[in-house]
């Protein structure tokens, strides 16, 4: 247990500015959709050490409550439990060598032993470097390379072979294994290694403004992956901000240490993480589960989930699931899309079930929240991400000159400024520079709008912008309507070079089951030229049997369009 002469006692003090956030710029559109109650800016204390401290507080509050819950091996642990192993293998990790700067790699999907690693890691100062179960040795060897501090690695057997073959060329000194299947002297047993230390673990003096708790890296869609140095207050910012922004505050103090949370996001990327700090902040209960539709609906019938975070991939399988209608989804209070954009028929079919998704938006660089949908005090807008949450700022400008502010409902590249943004991509100060600009402004590379009560839309990617007869088109603008047809499963939508026009459009087009041999690509393209602008309706369709996707679940057209430049290239020979 913990008290508040307890360095590690945590209590984020909220503060009522006389004006607005010193990281706004003043008289923001958005903010005359915020309520008086909802402070503009908060403060945080400088003397919280680091991020363990929201696992101590919350022993303080819910020692009892269950924390996680392993569906898969049908395991509980209580927040009193959670803390009791984190401390032991913090100690443990602290006795193998590992240091305040040191980086532990953890490699494996969601269990609770990521929870246990996720804390420990903050308790002695030490940096997590997330590397997600999907990859393979090419990128893992490169994040474990890039980092060149990675001085113990936390794995389940399933990944273990990857890591094997990736130390013969990166040595690490410790490998701990989940479930480890055989003794062997080169690894150490997960639970061996936390029975055999004492839940002392020593304190470490932090800075939580200079030291990073998480070297993220990016899912690398447009190359190989950066990391992005997250610091102990970035994210700690982000728990509280994320936190304000919800509900009137009279609903979120009763929910406290009641709810249930459904922790299918992947752990290993930015916005599983902030989940895991939110939930464990606010004394959920942490259902852990293999992303599988019919279980993740069984779930949430079954014990009455009221909290579920997802990409829109995970919603675009759930929605699609035959079942889907047989299952009662109604205590489902707090329901995400985040990650990009949801189409709005998907969103349908879960309003049709009696949920309400509400949309955000984030990046690994932001820690990664930067606007939200709150969900009962401000109207929702279809296909908006909402608007900016507490000390955060965000402004449209011109992609070619980021000093140009454009004006309402232009699209421009998104720029935002808060707390929360990073600190800077690990060992990369050229790339660093070209996000992060002066006064704090990062560039996301997304392409928004604002609209004249200041919501926010994103509406692509500037790398993935289609350029076909001098127009400039976004996949989501043509992806969005053909998920309206019935025989769209999934789709994807890129631009092929084309010496006369720019770029085609193309749409890759996963169909479902019963569909399958039953309608043609030209019947597809003939549909949407009855429901597309005439610059926007694919000009090539191919059915395929997969969309790829990067391994954070998001539409990997890089991929697509890198095959269809091969096919180019082979055909000029």
């Amino acid at each position: 247990m913990t008290n508040p002469e307890d360095e590690c006692y945590m209590e984020i003090d909220i503060n009522i500015y006389e004006d607005v956030s010193p990281y706004m710029e003043r008289n923001r559109l958005w903010q005359k959709n915020v309520p008086s109650w909802i402070p503009k800016a908060l403060k945080y204390q400088d003397h919280i050490p680091n991020l363990y401290c929201i696992l101590a507080h919350a022993v303080e509050e819910f020692p009892n409550v269950c924390a996680i819950y392993d569906y898969d091996r049908d395991v509980k642990y209580t927040y009193r439990e959670e803390k009791y192993i984190t401390d032991k293998l913090a100690t443990a990790l602290h006795q193998l060598g590992v240091r305040k700067g040191d980086g532990v790699a953890i490699f494996t999907g969601n269990c609770p032993e990521y929870y246990f690693t996720l804390f420990a890691v903050m308790r002695i100062g030490a940096i997590l470097i997330p590397i997600n179960p999907l990859l393979k040795k090419k990128e893992v060897a490169h994040i474990i390379s890039n980092a060149g501090i990675v001085k113990a690695i936390v794995v389940h057997q399933r990944q273990l072979g990857v890591v094997k073959r990736v130390i013969k060329q990166h040595p690490i000194e410790h490998i701990i294994v989940i479930e480890r299947d055989k003794e062997s002297e080169e690894t150490y047993d997960f639970q061996q290694l936390v029975d055999s230390a004492e839940p002392n673990p020593p304190k470490a003096k932090m800075n939580i403004k200079e030291d990073i708790a998480f070297l993220m890296y990016t899912g690398g869609t447009t190359g190989l992956p950066k990391g992005v140095m997250v610091t102990h207050f970035n994210m700690l910012a982000n728990v509280a901000q994320t936190s304000m922004r919800l509900y009137h505050i009279d609903k979120a103090l009763s929910i406290r240490g009641k709810w249930s949370n459904l922790a299918v996001l992947p752990l290993c990327h930015i916005y599983g993480t902030l989940m895991a700090l939110n939930t464990t902040l606010g004394g959920y209960m942490n259902i852990v589960v293999t992303f599988n539709p019919e279980n993740i609906l069984k779930i949430i019938d079954k014990y009455k989930v009221q909290v579920f975070s997802g990409i829109p991939t995970m919603f675009v399988f759930i929605a699609n699931h035959p079942d889907f209608k047989k299952y009662d989804l109604t205590s489902l209070e707090l329901v995400t899309s985040a990650a990009a954009a949801l189409a709005p028929s998907i969103a349908k079919k879960w309003e049709e079930a009696g949920v309400k998704v509400v949309q955000g938006y984030g990046l690994t660089e932001c820690s990664p929240a930067t606007h939200l949908q709150p969900l009962d005090w401000l109207k929702t807008v279809e296909e908006s991400i909402g608007i900016p949450i507490p000390d955060t700022d965000a402004k449209i400008v011109d992609p070619t000159d980021p000093t140009k502010e454009l004006e309402i409902g232009e699209a421009g590249e998104l720029l935002i400024r808060g707390p929360q943004v990073m600190k800077g991509y690990w060992k990369n100060p050229e790339a660093t520079a070209r996000v992060l600009l002066e006064d704090g402004w990062l560039r996301t590379g997304d392409i928004a709008k604002m609209d004249e009560n200041g919501y926010f839309y994103i509406v692509g990617r500037s790398k993935e912008m289609i350029k076909y007869k001098g127009y400039r088109i976004l996949p989501f603008e043509v992806e969005k309507t053909l998920y309206e047809h019935p025989a769209v499963l999934e789709c994807a939508v890129i631009g092929v070079p084309r010496d006369d026009i720019g770029e085609n459009i193309k749409a890759f087009i996963k169909l479902r089951p019963e569909y399958k041999g039953k309608i043609t690509e030209q019947e597809i393209i003939d549909w949407a030229k009855e429901e597309m602008a005439g610059y926007k309706w694919p000009r090539i369709v191919e059915f395929v049997e997969t969309i790829p996707k990067t391994a954070v679940g998001k539409v990997f057209r890089r991929q697509l369009r890198d095959k269809e430049l091969k096919k180019l290239k082979e055909k000029e020979k």
